[in-house]
């Protein structure tokens, strides 16, 4: 699992890191965790207020639907494998017609 920090802060005189956060949620990448963060004070005469945000991405190459579609058809292969090994594994285990169990 990937994880990366933002901050987002919001005064009077609008947004900071806002635009960056939503371009990383667009990307994929989820909010783990927000915490709210003190300091955040500028020059501005109104209060300003800044949060710690998170963002966590787990294994970004196998979150693609085309990962899933290439885990599905190795999965259907691997399928197909099992079905021929019973199929033979049968076949070498029958020597007769299997009419009369008691008879050699």
């Amino acid at each position: 699992m990937t994880q990366k920090a933002v901050i987002v802060r919001t005064g009077p005189e609008g947004h900071d890191g806002l635009e960056e956060l939503n371009i990383e949620l667009e990307r994929g990448w989820t909010v783990a965790e927000v915490c709210a963060m003190g300091g955040a004070d500028t020059s501005a005469a109104a209060p300003t207020h800044a949060a710690l945000v998170i963002l966590e991405r787990r294994d970004p190459d196998r979150a693609t639907p085309a990962a899933a579609v290439a885990a599905l058809e190795e999965i259907g292969e691997e399928a197909e494998e099992v079905v021929e090994q019973v199929i033979e594994e049968a076949e070498e285990v029958v020597e007769d017609n299997g009419a009369d169990p008691f008879e050699n």
